[in-house]
């Protein structure tokens, strides 16, 4: 199966915009990390100290940095509030939508988008294999077993407390492939965080190969899992380039909606039911 080469997604030139507005944001970017001096933040910038200072005084006026009582700066209330806003706005299948699309050109199979809904994946966005296939059309509002499933094992890799809590209850086989071993799970999480992409070999469905990586929001959650579903006959030896493409996909996707890379904060797991 041949992975057609990236499209190149750049339009005409743009205008390289006004330097003091593109200062500003990366200084509020470099305040993302925690409080830095108006030393430091030259040193980041790349400016003189003064114009640091500067900059920083006046997104200060404005509600966007706050000066600490050791003189550093620090992200002010007017950039959670319109962090909140943003975050209460996206509409994930709209979002990512282009990641689906970009899978599915370059591939031809069938790519898929799913969340986490308490101890199973619920797909919430699909777009059909252009070629002839034994495997039916993966439907919105198709539910999998987290544990039997590609994008369940990359949620699991990808939030270590969720996948110690679902571990805790007795897993069922939907085939003779399905993993139910704990500790078999826990080491094929291990695996998925260092390559960067799950796969399923007919956990759930006979004949059935798919291949998953989550996508992360800015506050470094897991809030969807993107696939791609294809018979194991048309697999042949293509696996690790589909693991390179979806790792691939999903890494844009995250930095897309914010996602700055390992360590920023997650929000605490809960699982329902």
């Amino acid at each position: 199966m041949a992975i057609d080469p990236q499209p190149d997604h750049r339009g005409p030139g743009t205008d390289s915009g006004v330097a003091s507005v593109k200062r500003a944001l990366h200084l509020m970017e470099a305040l993302l990390e925690g409080p830095v001096g108006a030393t430091a933040l030259a040193a980041q910038l790349n400016v003189s100290k003064a114009t640091a200072f500067r900059l920083a005084r006046t997104l200060q006026g404005e509600g966007y940095v706050v000066q600490l009582e050791d003189s550093r700066y620090t992200l002010g209330p007017r950039c959670l509030m319109l962090a909140a806003w943003a975050f209460g706005r996206i509409d994930i299948r709209r979002e990512l939508r282009w990641a689906e699309e970009e899978l599915h050109e370059r591939t031809g199979e069938t790519a898929f988008l799913t969340v986490l809904a308490g101890r199973e994946c619920v797909c919430i966005d699909s777009i059909p294999s252009k070629r002839t296939s034994v495997v039916s059309p993966t439907t919105v509002g198709e539910v999998w077993p987290v544990h039997a499933c590609a994008t369940g094992l990359a949620f699991m890799a990808a939030d270590a407390p969720f996948m110690d809590l679902y571990l805790e209850q007795d897993l069922d086989a939907a085939t003779e492939h399905t993993i139910t071993d704990p500790d078999q799970l826990r080491e094929m999480a291990r695996v998925v965080r260092d390559q960067g992409y799950a796969v399923n070999h007919s956990w759930w469905r006979e004949g059935v190969f798919a291949i998953s990586s989550v996508v992360y929001d800015a506050t470094g959650r897991a809030i969807a899992a993107l696939g791609l579903m294809m018979p194991e006959a048309r697999r042949d030896d293509d696996e690790d380039a589909l693991g390179e493409l979806m790792a691939d996909v999903a890494a844009r996707a995250s930095a897309r909606l914010g996602f700055r890379g390992p360590g920023t904060p997650a929000a605490p797991v809960q699982l329902g039911r």
